[in-house]
């Protein structure tokens, strides 16, 4: 045998006779052990957990070791509202502690955002104007609701065929900006549900809005009747000023805000006025500059807004300001469906119409009213904000109210279902449009083999739009109802 191999058989042999020992045994077990561990922390440490940050629809999502905190700063900021913080719900009613450490994967902070105009206006001191605003209705106020001989825009308004064609552009089964929807679920005494809607009118809206928003319209009204040559009219939808064929002014009007619509060009608007162009809107081309009163400061801007719409336009104010402060008391809401400015629509479970006498039938024969969630139609809407603002039982309800058609799309071999969010049909279509299966598939959003689609909530929304599809979620009916549009149901034949 060679000298190397006695030495290896030797080595061998010293080895072997130590792992015999049990002290060397205890001592590798632990040795072992200890790696493992070390290279468990390695992992553990080099692991990153992510947190999702959601704000206005948008998702951020960022990583963070286990045990580190969570970044909660304000996220960019949104033009008229102020950010109130992280929450760990959608609902924004559970606050994220401020130090959250993070230990758990799925964690999701949803951003609070609050008007700020709102607040702002709430929040300032009574002014000299505002008190003006304030003032109770006096006995000359009372007469002066006569017209004045002076003033010819104080006389009725007469017939004009101009006026006319104007407001033929205006259709009362649209739903605009300002417009306010209650909902209701009846119950007859036979177990038959009837989904219920209330829609009201402009007049509606005012007669029931707050008290210091009717003194802020008589106030709006009055500078706008000041400016020569104008006329006004009420509509289903708004108070409009106009000047022969062409429109002045809108005004829309709910519970707590007025929103002023003028003629002006955005372009020449200074920021401080914080106005919104709605100039892509066919319905407020003649009057693009959408400007929102809460208060006295933002009514003090308004005022300022009318004199330069007057100007710009070539219009001068009169000698004497218009003063009529019109008597607007509150009435109840059944009053107002019977002078027909409100509306009812009402269909069972099982798909029929009802009548308005029908449904005063079954309430009188001891039908159960339950009030569901009303909302107000705004002209954008995020996904998070519609969620908070229509509840999932009053979704349902809309989607039982919606209108139904034949669905005549021919079938394809090999047909698939698909689906489309919302914020890729607002990128794609224009105001009133139709979206459609032919019309998103001529917009090439989705696959020509595609014979059903299913319209998703995703981003913000912010145009009126008639969607016609085979299903929608109820996030996507809400966001499609509150900007105004229309929901429509497929029906197979």
């Amino acid at each position: 045998m060679r000298i190397d191999q006695l030495q290896a058989a030797s080595w061998w042999e010293k080895l072997k006779a130590l792992f015999d020992s049990p002290l060397a045994l205890t001592l590798l077990a632990v040795c072992v052990v200890l790696f493992i561990a070390i290279v468990c922390l390695i992992a553990v440490l080099s692991r990153r957990i992510q947190v999702t940050y959601v704000s206005c629809g948008k998702e951020d999502i960022r990583s963070y070791y286990k045990g580190a905190r969570a970044d909660q700063s304000a996220p960019e900021q949104r033009e008229d509202y102020r950010f109130g913080g992280w929450y760990l719900d959608e609902t924004c009613t559970q606050k994220a502690p401020e130090t959250l450490r993070i230990k758990k994967k799925g964690i999701v902070l949803y951003a609070l955002w609050e008007k700020e105009e709102d607040e702002e206006a709430a929040a300032e001191p009574v002014t000299e104007e505002t008190a003006v605003v304030e003032e109770p209705v006096t006995e000359e106020t009372a007469v002066v609701e006569e017209p004045v001989a002076k003033e010819p825009a104080a006389e009725p308004v007469p017939e004009e065929p101009a006026q006319e064609e104007a407001e033929e552009e205006e259709d009362e089964t649209e739903a605009a900006e300002g417009d306010e929807f209650d909902n209701a679920l009846v119950t007859t005494v036979t177990g038959t549900k009837v989904f219920v809607q209330y829609r009201r009118s402009f007049t509606a809206r005012l007669i029931q809005a707050d008290d210091e928003i009717k003194d802020i319209y008589n106030t709006v009204r009055n500078a706008l009747l000041t400016v020569s040559g104008v006329k006004e009219r009420t509509s289903w939808n708004y108070n409009s000023i106009n000047r022969g064929r062409k429109q002045f002014a809108k005004i829309n009007a709910n519970r707590k805000s007025l929103i002023l619509y003028l003629a002006l060009s955005p372009s020449n608007i200074e920021d401080k006025y914080r106005f919104r162009d709605v100039s892509e809107k066919k319905r407020y081309k003649d009057v693009p500059v959408r400007y929102k009163i809460t208060g006295s400061r933002s009514l003090q801007y308004a005022l300022e807004l009318i004199e330069q719409a007057a100007d710009n336009n070539g219009l001068t104010l009169q000698e004497f300001p218009f003063e009529q402060n019109l008597s607007i008391p509150y009435e109840p809401r059944e009053d107002l469906i019977k002078k027909k400015l409100i509306k009812v629509y009402a269909k069972k479970d099982s798909g029929e119409t009802i009548t308005e006498e029908q449904l005063e039938e079954f309430i009188e024969e001891g039908a159960t009213v339950e009030s569901l969630s009303s909302f107000t139609v705004t002209d954008k809407v995020s996904v998070l904000e519609a969620e908070k603002l229509v509840s999932d039982a009053t979704a349902k309800q809309l989607m039982a109210l919606a209108d139904e058609v034949a669905d005549n799309t021919p079938r394809v071999a090999q047909a698939k279902r698909g689906y489309i969010n919302l914020d890729t049909i607002a990128a794609n279509f224009k105001e009133d449009e139709i979206v459609n299966l032919q019309t998103l598939k001529e917009k090439k959003l989705v696959q020509p083999k595609m014979s059903a689609v299913k319209v998703l909530a995703r981003g913000s929304l912010d145009k009126a739009l008639t969607v016609e599809a085979a299903d929608f979620s109820l996030p996507a009916v809400k966001m499609i109802v509150i900007t105004g549009g229309k929901v429509v149901k497929l029906k197979k034949v």
